[in-house]
């Protein structure tokens, strides 16, 4: 006979776990730049900000429903929390916050105010999270720092469950870590920067770009240079000067250099940067671009964001709840998406 106070638990572990262990210090924090996604992404581009929000406001507006079984619950505390995540807080501001945290660093995370059935579950920033690694495959410990105060989320290392929501996408380099969509993006999002600021220069700058000034004979001092140079900076730079007119001595000639937008295909070359960085949220591109959206192709258009991107998006949110925050109400329960609200689906 077996005395069961005796029984050794039964350990679960990745099979691979002691692999993945990440060597040289005891937490592994980010090191890609997540903080250029969200200054050159979301604040800086104008692409990034509209194909993130749709996505955002085409996921608040899906209802959310409890089933036990196959019963729909209509009064229950989880559906009290989740109508107030925290104190003053809707349940649309704290999915906007995962959900914008989740597209622009391809991880989000949320913490409970008690291990049991909590009353608060606040919305954290995955940037200020390190991860300990464990030796099973699963983290050992969450620690949250802000403000040079730090906070430990310990991990239990047979179920996994933490105080701390964290949920990832995949990183083929990175076991620890999700990987941002806008690192796809980036070379599109950083051409459609750049297109917009060197738009932005030429008008300051009366729409002239940049040359040289052609010597026919001999060669000029450097006091004449420097001379010539400030000359050009004073009288061509700056909104201020548009339509100057330089004047040049007999034996100068000025010649352009660079390229016009017009020569670069501006148009063009924006256009397709656009598409691309939309491509990578999943939203399609007749809801970022006016000049592409007809009345049909827009109603399609809003049809594909919600079967392409928001429902798996949305699919992904509710799973990660229903494995960390249900279970402490009792087995059976389930968050599911009441997919008949949405209007867009309705054919």
């Amino acid at each position: 006979m077996v005395w069961p106070f005796t029984r050794k638990i039964e350990e679960k572990a990745h099979p691979a776990g002691g692999a993945l262990m990440i060597g040289g210090g005891p937490a592994w924090a980010r090191k890609d730049k997540s903080q250029q996604y969200i200054t050159e992404g979301y604040q800086l581009n104008v692409i990034v900000y509209r194909a993130v929000n749709e996505i955002v406001r085409a996921a608040t507006s899906i209802n959310i429903e409890l089933y036990n079984g196959e019963d729909a619950v209509e009064q229950h505390p989880v559906l009290d929390l989740l109508a107030q995540p925290t104190p003053g807080g809707t349940w649309q501001t704290w999915l906007t916050e995962m959900l914008v945290n989740r597209m622009l660093l391809g991880e989000m995370a949320a913490a409970s105010d008690n291990p049991r059935q909590p009353t608060e579950i606040w919305p954290l920033m995955p940037m200020n999270i390190a991860v300990v690694p464990g030796a099973s495959g699963l983290a050992r410990q969450y620690i949250y720092e802000v403000n040079r105060k730090k906070t430990v989320f310990d991990v239990d290392q047979i179920t996994g469950q933490s105080d701390l929501l964290f949920v990832k996408t995949y990183n083929p380099a990175d076991y620890w870590r999700g990987q941002s969509p806008l690192m796809a993006a980036a070379i599109a999002g950083d051409t459609h920067n750049a297109g917009m600021r060197w738009n932005y220069s030429l008008l300051k700058n009366s729409a002239r770009p940049s040359g040289l000034i052609r010597f026919k004979s001999g060669y000029p001092s450097g006091e004449m240079i420097g001379r010539m140079r400030e000359y050009f900076k004073a009288r061509m730079q700056g909104a201020e000067n548009a339509g100057e007119i330089p004047m040049l001595a007999d034996d100068a000639e000025w010649q352009q250099l660079s390229q016009s937008a017009r020569d670069m295909d501006f148009s063009n070359t924006m256009r397709e940067t656009a598409k691309y960085v939309a491509a990578a949220l999943g939203v399609p591109l007749p809801l970022i671009d006016n000049d592409a959206s007809t009345f049909n192709n827009l109603e399609q258009a809003k049809e594909r964001l919600y079967t392409d991107t928001v429902i798996p998006l949305m699919r992904d949110v509710l799973a990660a709840l229903n494995v960390w925050l249900l279970p402490r109400y009792g087995d059976g329960l389930e968050l599911r998406l009441d997919l008949d609200t949405i209007p867009a689906l309705e054919a």
